[in-house]
Formats: C-alpha cells, sequence, structure tokens
C-alpha cells in the first residue's frame, strides 16, 4: 500500500518523482516503509521493535541525489519561466531579482513577529549552482534584524523565496508585466515521502478534523504571470494554450529541444476570476490558476493582475498569512500526536534531505547510523 503510494506520485510527475526515480534513493525510503510496518506490529504485540541499521555513506548518497533532483526540477522551472517572460513580455532584457521573505526562526516565531522583504539581483549562473531554498538561506545570513534600537542583533530565517524576471522593455503589446516563480518543494517533499509511508491521504479524508485541513498537503513548481488588467489575464491564458516553442528558443537556452519541451500540455484549469463574490476567498485573492506538464515535469501557472498580487504581497507580511502558517504547524503536530511514530519518522527525513550542521540529528532508539 505505501509503495503504491510513492509509486502513484511518480505516475503523476510529482516533485517527489524526483527522489524515487533513483534506485538507492527509492530503496532508502522502501526500508523507511518496511520500518514503519514493523514498529506498527511490535506495538501491536507489546515487543520491542528491530533496529534499522542505516549506512552514513547511504545518507550522504541520498542528500546528494535529493539536492541534484531538486536542483534538476528548478532548473527546469526557471527554463519554463524564461520562455514564457520572453514571449509574453515581448523582451529578452529580463532582470532576474531574488525576493526573500525573512524572519526569526520557525519555532520562536509568533503573530508579533517581524517580517521583512530582501532583494537581490543575481545571475542565471548563480541560478544553475544552487537550489532555491540554499540560495534563500545564503541571503538571509547576509542581514541581521533588530525590533527596535537598544536591542540586540539577531539572526534572520529564509520564511519564502520567490524570483522575479522583470523586463527592461516591453513590447507596446505584452499582455504580462513581469513573471515570477516559487518553488514549493523543499519541507513539502520530506512531508510528502512522510504522508505517504502513513498513507496520510487517506487519513485525512476519513478524519472530519483533519480533513478540512487536507490542503495543506501539497507540492509543487511554481509560476506567477503578472498582467495589468483582467482581461489581459485572459489573453495569457489563451496565449499560454496556443505556445510553440521554436528549435532556436529551446537550444538559446543550452537545453536539447525534443517534442515535450515544444508545448504546454495542460492537466488542470480552474478560473477564480470567475467566480461570484460570495465564493471568492476572503483575502480577495483571485487569479487563474493552470497546472501544465512541460517536459517530464508538472508546473502550476497563476496568472494575477498586479493589483490582486500585491495585496497578496502585503497577506503575505502579514498577521493573517502568520496565523495560516502557524495553522499548518500546528496540522503537522496534531498528525505527529495522533499517528504513533509519524514523529520519529518525519523527523529522520528532514535529517536525510535538509541536513543541518549545526543541528545533528538524534536518532530514535529503533534507528542506527553506522560509519
Amino acid at each position: 500500500m505505501n509503495g503504491q503510494a510513492l509509486e502513484q506520485q511518480l505516475r503523476e510527475f510529482s516533485p517527489l518523482a524526483l527522489l524515487v526515480r533513483d534506485e538507492r534513493t527509492n530503496r532508502l525510503l522502501e526500508l523507511l516503509a518496511t520500518q514503519v510496518q514493523a514498529l506498527r506490529a511490535a506495538a501491536a504485540l507489546g515487543t520491542e521493535p528491530p533496529i534499522l541499521a542505516i549506512h552514513r555513506g547511504e545518507i550522504d548518497y541520498c542528500r546528494d541525489q535529493w539536492e541534484a533532483g531538486v536542483l534538476e526540477g528548478e532548473h527546469r522551472l526557471y527554463d519554463l519561466a524564461t520562455l514564457m517572460a520572453w514571449r509574453i513580455t515581448g523582451t529578452r532584457r529580463v532582470e532576474l531579482v531574488a525576493r526573500v521573505l525573512v524572519g526569526p526562526k520557525e519555532e520562536e516565531e509568533s503573530v508579533q513577529s517581524p517580517r521583512i522583504v530582501i532583494e537581490e539581483r543575481i545571475t542565471r549562473e548563480e541560478l544553475k549552482r544552487v537550489t532555491d531554498y540554499s540560495m534563500a538561506q545564503r541571503i538571509a545570513r547576509h542581514y541581521r534584524y533588530r525590533p527596535r534600537y537598544e536591542a540586540p542583533f539577531g539572526k534572520l530565517y529564509a520564511r519564502a523565496s520567490f524570483l522575479e524576471m522583470r523586463p527592461l522593455d516591453m513590447a507596446d503589446d505584452a499582455v504580462a508585466t513581469r513573471v515570477m516563480t516559487r518553488v514549493k518543494a523543499n519541507e513539502q517533499i520530506w512531508n510528502k515521502v512522510c504522508d505517504a509511508l502513513f498513507e496520510i491521504d487517506s487519513f485525512v479524508q476519513r478524519d472530519k478534523i483533519l480533513n478540512q485541513r487536507s490542503k495543506y498537503i501539497k507540492d509543487v513548481f511554481g509560476v506567477k504571470v503578472l498582467t495589468p488588467r483582467r482581461s489581459d489575464s485572459y489573453r495569457v491564458d489563451a496565449s499560454l494554450r496556443a505556445m510553440r516553442f521554436g528549435k532556436k528558443e529551446i537550444e538559446d537556452l543550452g537545453l536539447a529541444w525534443e517534442p515535450s519541451v515544444e508545448h504546454l500540455d495542460l492537466i488542470e484549469h480552474k478560473d477564480y476570476l470567475a467566480l461570484p463574490l460570495d465564493q471568492k476567498k476572503r483575502t480577495g485573492w483571485e487569479a487563474i490558476k493552470n497546472v501544465y506538464r512541460w517536459g517530464n515535469q508538472v508546473f502550476e501557472v497563476q496568472i494575477q493582475t498586479e493589483a490582486n498580487y500585491f495585496l497578496e504581497v502585503l497577506d503575505l507580511t502579514d498577521t493573517s498569512h502568520r496565523t495560516f502558517e502557524m495553522q499548518r504547524r500546528r496540522m503537522r503536530w496534531e498528525l505527529e500526536e495522533r499517528i504513533p511514530h509519524y514523529r520519529d519518522i518525519r523527523k529522520v527525513l528532514k535529517f536525510l534531505f535538509r541536513p543541518d550542521p549545526m543541528r545533528e540529528i538524534v536518532p530514535p532508539p529503533w534507528l542506527k547510523i553506522v560509519d
């Protein structure tokens, strides 16, 4: 059953597939899946669970594959966003700007905690070297913050990051003013692995308390297109459906041309612009939200007016968004309290996929790391 959940993600071109395509990484995930079953069986029998021994070399390999896999996915995201920006803004003179939303450490955050946006210009070469997560953390480390003059300076941590593609000039008939990307494939991926191992999707569907929060369990590489007017959003939508990329455009990005990158394959379409007022989100957010397959990867594309986007930006830094994030964290904590061993497995996955040299994991009693 757990293996089927992982295989389903692979078939759906989920970001999780970046991990399970690799044989050795997949074997490590299968060991964890088997251990989950063994932990449950031991608890039912009242016996000690078996020890799971993992060689440190396998952990290092898994980390390397994780970095390489996410970086590969991000490269495809940036390549697609660049092609889209060239077309719908009518220029190739595009400036790359990293926007990083920073704040205190996650466990120290409260509703009153500050949220600060840092912008830095970057190059395409820098994008190709490190993951979005690593770049955001590196940018955050350059700065210190204090809430008042007499207070000591404290460290800042990246809470979210975006890449903006800002045109330095635009065609007169351009239907979009900016293209942005956001990678949600870091914590969401190891959470999704953990959810697959514990079959969380079926758990939240049958649990009335958790079901209302099931929308939080997602993972996607995202593109956002900003338009001057609502009518332009529909023009962008139509343009993307009909868009065909030429061989020269693809090769100018250093990519190999193949039929699967010639066009965008629409998988899902949702028009939140057309919703009646009483059905719109309380925050006022509205957009056209499409899911496309391009090459061997799936992308979510939001088409949104600039005016609505700036409302969203304010929401990212205000109390309501912090409350939302804390609710999402509480949902995870509730799962940890209600599902035996969920906390330990999630901690192990976090250790595997986002190593923190300053905070090495204390393994649970049933896990032995062999040097």
